[in-house]
This record gives C-alpha cells, sequence and structure tokens, in this order.
C-alpha cells in the first residue's frame, strides 16, 4: 500500500512540476509559482512515505511516475491549446507560378493578400502574405510552396 502512495505522490509532484514549466514559459509567473509550491509540498510528503517501503520497489514506481507525470501534463496542455496565426510572406519566382499558389490558397479558404513585385532581375512576380489559422492551413502552404520561392513566416500570434 505505501509502494502506491509512493507511486501516486510522486506523479502528482511531477505533473505539478511540469505544469510549473509550461506556465513558466508562458509568462505566468504566478501560476508557475503556485505549482512550484504544490510540488515542493507533495515531494516532501513523498519522502517521508518513500523511507517507510522497500528500495527498489520504491524506486522503480518513481522511475513509472516521473515518466507519466512528465509525458500526460504536456500532451494534454498541447491538445487543448488554441492554434496559432502563422503569416507568411512569400515572393514567387516569377509572376504565373504566384498565380497559381495563392489560387490554390484561395481555393483552400486561406486568407491571402496579393500584391505585384519585381525580383532582382526587375522582374514582374507576385508577393503573397498568407495568413494561417490552423495547423492544417499551415501544412497545406508548406506542402504547396515552391522551393523556388522566397518566404518568411512570421512569429505566430497567440489567438485569444
Amino acid at each position: 500500500m505505501e509502494i502506491l502512495i509512493v507511486f501516486t505522490l510522486k506523479l502528482i509532484d511531477n505533473t505539478l512540476n511540469t505544469m510549473k514549466n509550461i506556465f513558466l514559459i508562458k509568462e505566468k509567473f504566478l501560476v508557475s509559482s503556485l505549482f512550484a509550491a504544490l510540488s515542493t509540498a507533495v515531494y516532501m510528503f513523498m519522502v517521508m512515505k518513500m523511507a517507510k517501503t522497500d528500495g527498489l520497489i520504491s524506486i522503480v514506481a518513481i522511475f513509472v511516475a516521473t515518466f507519466i507525470g512528465t509525458l500526460l501534463p504536456g500532451t494534454v496542455v498541447k491538445k487543448t491549446e488554441k492554434d496559432r496565426l502563422f503569416i507568411y510572406d512569400i515572393t514567387a519566382d516569377n509572376f504565373n507560378n504566384g498565380k497559381k499558389f495563392a489560387d490554390i490558397l484561395r481555393e483552400a479558404d486561406i486568407a491571402t493578400k496579393t500584391s505585384i513585385a519585381y525580383n532582382n532581375e526587375m522582374d514582374k512576380t507576385l508577393s503573397i502574405q498568407a495568413y494561417c489559422s490552423s495547423r492544417d492551413e499551415s501544412r497545406l502552404v508548406n506542402e504547396n510552396i515552391s522551393s523556388t520561392f522566397k518566404y518568411n513566416i512570421y512569429a505566430p500570434i497567440k489567438q485569444e
């Protein structure tokens, strides 16, 4: 019974510690601090319980709990996060290829803005800004963009 308690406490400790790191990265310092404090408290209870158990079995239990407690929160948070807006700034190699690419994006209902641009040789080409609001839209742009195009991807903006 003690080993199950140690496992559960370590699972909770690692989950809280992982959540602390996630919120620290998101610059939510108060929430991160709360998770850190709770993690420390749970860790101390676990150490007290671990002293009463068989060493090898408790080490295996802590190993498994650490693995699950780190994997699970990150996976859950990633699945529940909203998609981000990616802005692609693309310059086609020539006008016709740019038009074909922009038509593919428009057919997929991806918001696009096109304008005439000129390359280094002063040949007329097309500049395209694509606004992708989901991972699927970003994937479609990446799959269809020609290797001869020049492009930048602006830092994602959180949609809230």
